[in-house]
């Protein structure tokens, strides 16, 4: 398997983590997990374990699908960062 995909979801972990503007530390705290576990992950030295993304959607359940697949279903709710962001870009403009 491409080591490329393998370690995606540990990519979007890291870029949903930033997006809240949340430190590794807070973020962790509110997930319940070790700050270093989260380090690896985001470091590409550990897989994301099936049960890190779980509970991150139970945390952030609007960007769950986005954390498991990399894809987006706004019409079911299902967003990313990116989605998100341009949502609110365009409730500024408007």
């Amino acid at each position: 398997m491409n080591e490329n995909l393998i370690f995606e979801s540990n990519e979007r972990i890291k870029r949903l983590r930033e997006f809240l503007d949340l430190g590794r530390d807070e973020f962790a705290l509110k997930l319940r997990i070790k700050s270093n576990q989260l380090a690896n992950i985001e470091l590409k030295k550990q897989k994301t374990p099936a049960w890190y993304i779980e509970t991150i959607g139970k945390e952030w359940p609007e960007f769950s699908y986005w954390i498991a697949t990399g894809l987006t279903l706004p019409e079911a709710g299902q967003i990313s960062p990116e989605l998100e962001e341009q949502r609110r870009n365009l409730q500024k403009v408007g």
